[in-house]
């Protein structure tokens, strides 16, 4: 059964996938406010970087909407799980840029 929440969890996941696409293929790292375009050394790898991780939360947002329908509130655990750890190792990933 499709809700109203349901919906709109699909379209925030696939709002962040476009959004990621636009860091990835148009090189748009202007929108990340904290990161001056002077100071980053690698100006394609963030962008690619930063896409692929927008993409991939709004996969995972995508993946955790359909699941929870089938499995309940334990899709949302395991999404807030896997987020918290990506955020980590993408701040990683991220600080070699700059």
């Amino acid at each position: 059964m499709v809700t109203k929440q349901f919906v709109a969890v699909f379209l925030i996941g696939c709002s962040l996938i476009l959004i990621g696409a636009g860091f990835w293929w148009k090189k748009s790292i202007f929108l990340i406010k904290q990161y001056g375009e002077s100071s980053i050394t690698d100006k394609e790898g963030l962008a690619k970087s930063a896409g692929l991780y927008v993409m991939a939360i709004g996969v995972m947002i995508f993946l955790a909407a359909f699941l929870s329908q089938l499995i309940g509130i334990y899709a949302w655990i395991a999404f807030g799980v896997l987020v918290s750890i990506s955020s980590v190792f993408m701040l990683k990933v991220m600080t070699k840029y700059v």
